[in-house]
């Protein structure tokens, strides 16, 4: 009996370690509800950013810190996410040393197939902003509520590699405008843990009051460790 017991414990402890790793198969890094940890580094032309991301069940912290590759003016965004069945709540506040923006939203996941899920998402928030023109030239400082849609859509392949468009658009409600916005891009699994990765944002053109912002592109390259 005492050796069938231990069987069974070792059987148990063996099944549980294989489901655990099913488990962790099964989650897609694009997902943006799925909770994990991971180390990565994200650079394009103008910047360098460091991300990090912590998963503790269903709370997400993440935190990327930013640096202008050519004037070394740091910038960050640090996030807090909890996720249940479906759908997540979450707060970001990001900026710089001219800007601040603090946003509350909502995220709902629906798996419309076993590789393709849609994210429609929606948050409110405020936004302050130290306007500058020309050479450095400050103006008066710009303050502003917020509104923004959008819908988050992702292919996950069989072998956890995933692509995705988001397009968003933003409400300043000082200007009474939309500010339109998509990114789109994808990761590829080099390893069980590891990723490389690309995507492009490209912003329109606002109009704010004190504060002219032209339309931008950004590409991207990416690459990820997760733990």
């Amino acid at each position: 009996m005492k050796k069938l017991l231990i069987g069974l414990a070792i059987a148990g402890a063996c099944g549980g370690a294989i489901a655990n790793e099913q488990d962790a198969e099964q989650v897609n890094y694009g997902d943006p509800t799925a909770s994990f940890s991971s180390l990565g580094v994200s650079a394009s032309e103008d910047s360098t950013q460091l991300n990090g991301m912590i998963g503790l069940g269903s709370n997400i912290f993440q935190l990327d810190l930013g640096v202008d590759n050519k004037s070394g003016d740091m910038n960050y965004r640090g996030r807090y996410f909890h996720v249940t069945d479906g759908l997540g709540y979450s707060v970001d506040v990001l900026g710089d040393k001219d800007n601040t923006t603090a946003l509350a939203g909502a995220i709902y996941k629906f798996q419309v197939t076993d590789n393709i899920m849609l994210f429609p998402m929606a948050s409110v928030g405020y936004t302050t902003s130290d306007a500058v023109e020309g050479e450095g030239e400050r103006k008066a400082k710009s303050e502003s509520a917020l509104g923004q849609l959008g819908l988050y859509g992702m292919y996950g392949f069989d072998a956890g590699h995933w692509i995705y468009a988001n397009p968003k658009a933003t409400y300043h409600e000082q200007s009474k405008e939309w500010i339109p916005q998509i990114e789109v891009g994808g990761g590829y699994m080099i390893l069980d843990n590891a990723s490389i990765g690309a995507k492009v944002e490209y912003t329109g053109e606002s109009s704010k009051k004190n504060l002219v912002k032209k339309e931008d592109t950004v590409a991207w390259l990416q690459a990820s460790y997760y733990f």
